[in-house]
């Protein structure tokens, strides 16, 4: 049996997969039609996973879900075919109500939240997830708190924090960005959200779609995505690994992470157990500034994203800026790469000229430079996860700044 969906957290294995894992008819079986993955993964497939070890817990989170869907779809469509391989994307963004991936999370901590009787919430965050959370959140009537970089408040929309249910706490250090959340929390004895297996649920149903796409599809030999916990990545696998006999093969996962923040890929290439901490003084210095944490190794996600990486004979690299510029305005049948994406109407924001928010294409930069090197062979089908990057955030966004002798801003 593989260990690909060891288990992290606090919920087994079999907790999680369900009918998801049992057999591809028990999954299609579990699959609500009534809803469409290009509107809700959620909605579509939150019967296929089991979220609540209890059942009359499970049944009424997943009533709750209802409750706080609000758009989180995905899509795939093929992109182009570069030097003899193909690429299709994983759109995670066009789809999703704030436009990347973390919609997900947004949706089903939400549920979690209420499931639970949580009412005033603290998270830390480099900006999307923060986004999500804060979003699902007030409108579901949570009071939400959120911490991040100070210099990441440009990178905020205005009209996701209007509510006067959102508070927005920035930090001037960003190596201090989770322990001040830590101590407001425990400060105003607030819950201090998402939990682990809450992250791993929401990857679960990235999983689901892409094993219903496989199951109906060729296989790829290439999934590609950027990552800084890894979250999305085990979850994935954890679904779609039971079935590898019916989908072909499993795809070699190819992870991106920016050269100047890479604790996951140093640790990759020692050998080691663990991901070590490497602190980010700065997020002005990155490629993806919401990638500002150095030391997700604390999430305890490295472990089995390296049984993944083992176990499909995938690999982690790193792109830097000039990377990511050279590969996304590069020519392909005479167009450039966001000429392609638009064409499929993913609408990359751009800021003077500059690629807004980087991180959701990491992956596809990542996914052409290895075409090129020669590492994905001639004749590969690769799917590159997108997970972000057409968001257009606008205006200001009102912030508390914090100090550690700040007592205050709890409502």
């Amino acid at each position: 049996m593989s260990d690909l969906g060891a288990p992290i957290g606090t919920l087994s294995k079999e907790a999680l997969l369900s009918a998801a894992s049992s057999s591809p008819e028990a999954f299609a079986g579990a699959i609500d039609r009534r809803h469409e993955a290009s509107r809700s993964v959620v909605l579509r497939y939150r019967n296929a996973v089991r979220l609540e070890p209890e059942d009359e817990q499970d049944t009424r989170l997943k009533a709750l879900l209802e409750r706080t869907s609000i758009a989180e779809g995905l899509r795939v469509f093929p992109l182009f075919t570069h030097r003899e391989v193909e690429i299709d994307v994983l759109d995670e963004t066009t789809l999703m109500c704030t436009r990347t991936l973390k919609s997900i999370d947004g949706c089903v901590t939400t549920a979690q939240c209420l499931l639970r009787g949580h009412r005033r919430v603290v998270f830390e965050s480099g900006g999307n997830t923060g986004t999500a959370l804060t979003v699902y959140g007030t409108r579901a009537g949570l009071e939400t708190f959120f911490f991040l970089p100070a210099e990441n408040l440009p990178l905020l929309d205005g009209k996701a924090f209007a509510s006067g249910m959102a508070r927005v706490i920035a930090v001037d250090d960003p190596r201090q960005v989770k322990a001040a959340a830590a101590a407001f929390a425990a400060r105003h004895g607030l819950a201090r959200i998402p939990v682990l297996d809450w992250r791993l649920q929401a990857s679960s149903f990235v999983g689901c779609f892409v094993l219903e796409h496989l199951l109906s599809c060729e296989p790829y030999d290439v999934l590609a995505q950027s990552i800084s916990a890894a979250f999305s990545p085990v979850g994935i696998y954890r679904i779609i690994g039971p079935h590898r006999e019916r989908i072909g093969r499993l795809p070699a996962f190819m992870g991106v992470q920016q050269a100047a923040n890479c604790p996951m890929v140093r640790a990759w290439r020692a050998g080691t157990e663990t991901a070590p901490a490497e602190p980010v003084d700065s997020t002005a210095g990155l490629l993806a500034r919401v990638m500002y944490d150095g030391n997700p190794g604390t999430y305890g996600t490295f472990g089995p994203l390296r049984r993944i990486l083992i176990e499909t004979a995938g690999d982690l690299t790193t792109i830097d800026r000039e990377d990511f510029r050279r590969e996304l305005w590069a020519d392909v049948g005479g167009k450039t790469v966001l000429d392609h994406l638009a064409e499929r109407g993913v609408l990359v924001t751009l800021r003077e000229g500059k690629v807004l928010e980087k991180a959701g294409l990491m992956a596809l930069a990542g996914t052409l430079r290895e075409i090129e090197s020669g590492r994905i062979a001639p004749g590969s089908r690769v799917l590159v996860c997108v997970t972000g990057g057409t968001a257009r955030p606008e205006g200001p966004v009102a912030a508390t700044r914090w100090a550690d002798e700040m007592e205050d801003g709890c409502g």
